[in-house]
């Protein structure tokens, strides 16, 4: 199966029977309409255009550059269904503290990020920069 992400298109191959969810919800999230296109259907070729790294491409720069720990704490803490109250009881952080870091209120420290990747399940390097 292959997601395709418009403005920018972006193809992303799964070799898979199933896309994540995970995966899907993250797309939609950061670029808006998702287009899933199983493998037997048609997809036109892109055989004229040169090669380049993601990283090197001007709107992954700007999105890269809007990406912040505390709205990686916030997309991170909706993926897994959590409300802050409930990831303030399990990571013993306090929930009020957890909105002021999505809201960028206060910087997330670094016992706090360990906890809360420890929760979400992440690189503690997505949440403390």
């Amino acid at each position: 199966m292959l997601a395709v992400v418009d403005q920018p298109r972006i193809r992303i191959r799964i070799e898979a029977p199933v896309i994540p969810r995970k995966l899907v919800s993250f797309l939609r999230f950061n670029y808006g309409e998702v287009k899933i296109i199983r493998s037997s259907d048609s997809i036109e070729s892109d055989s004229d255009t040169d090669a380049m790294r993601v990283q090197d491409m001007d709107w992954y720069k700007e999105a890269r550059a809007k990406m912040t720990p505390s709205g990686n704490l916030k997309l991170l803490r909706k993926n897994r269904k959590l409300t802050q109250r409930a990831l303030a009881e399990k990571s013993g952080i306090a929930a009020t503290a957890i909105s002021d870091m999505e809201h960028n209120r206060i910087p997330i420290g670094r016992k706090s990020a360990q906890k809360l990747s420890s929760v979400l399940g992440t690189s503690v390097s997505n949440l403390f920069w």
